[in-house]
């Protein structure tokens, strides 16, 4: 196998590449981060979210292997004890593929594992909200967020979104401070649609910040924001048993 790294650099343990690739050498593999078709992350979620942006265009021929060595490993079932067994028998494990979040920017695109958000916290932002080209409403307040079921957990939960079981891909469209009073109103509460859904803002975005995971674009002339589910996915060694209760209550419930 062709194994690659992607790895947070700290001061504690700067020798831990040289480490891993001995290791990769010693199971019988090839130590590869230009085509891998393994990529072990070492580190936290961002560090993931980063390696995922550096093999977009190879997604097709990667899985990743989140080990987590970070504050929250929400993506990761394996610590960097493991990293040595996972290299011994990948076959013991499996694969969970997830379409990406697109959205088209103007004549651009851009992907996202978690979500794709708009935002203005000093000017009230005003868009209008479409969900497969019919309009919903005219929203106006600091933002708005667009995730997938993997990001549900992310920011979206932060915002008061709703958390999805991974079994089910849908787009969710969560709201950031919405205004609501007798002359302005908005849905108020997250809406789950279909994975073949459209969502659509539009209106006057030249001020807006565009956020992607841990990405930012710079400001634009903006006037139509387009999200989908992508053709693109990226697939996720995990253990068998993956328990989506266990894991939640590991991540954000109990008590370290």
């Amino acid at each position: 196998m062709k194994i690659g790294l992607f790895i947070k650099y700290d001061a504690v343990e700067k020798d831990l590449e040289s480490k891993l690739v001995n290791s990769i050498c010693e199971h019988g593999h090839e130590y590869d981060n230009e085509n891998p078709q393994f990529v072990f992350t070492i580190g936290g979620d961002g560090t993931f979210l980063k390696a995922v942006q550096k093999y977009l265009n190879k997604l097709d021929s990667v899985v990743f292997v989140p080990i987590n060595r970070g504050n929250l490993g929400y993506f990761s079932d394996f610590t960097q004890d493991e990293f040595g067994e996972v290299l011994s028998n990948f076959d013991k494990y499996v694969k969970h593929s997830y379409s990406l979040l697109k959205a088209k920017i103007n004549d651009k695109e851009i992907f996202a594992v978690n979500e794709i958000r708009i935002e203005n916290p000093f000017h009230t932002l005003i868009s209008d909200v479409y969900i497969n080209n019919d309009f919903l409403e005219t929203f106006r307040g600091n933002g708005l967020v667009v995730s997938t079921s993997l990001g549900s957990t992310g920011y979206n939960k932060s915002i008061g979104g709703a958390v999805i079981d991974l079994n089910m891909e849908v787009l969710q469209l969560s709201e950031i401070a919405p205004i609501n009073n007798c002359l302005f109103s908005s849905l108020k509460s997250p809406l789950v649609a279909s994975k073949e859904s459209t969502i659509t803002f539009k209106g006057d975005l030249s001020h807006v910040m565009v956020g992607y995971d841990y990405l930012v674009r710079p400001n634009e002339d903006l006037k139509e924001i387009v999200f989908s589910l992508s053709d693109k996915k990226v697939t996720i060694l995990n253990k068998k048993a993956r328990s989506l209760a266990g894991k939640l209550n590991k991540t954000f419930v109990e008590r370290r």
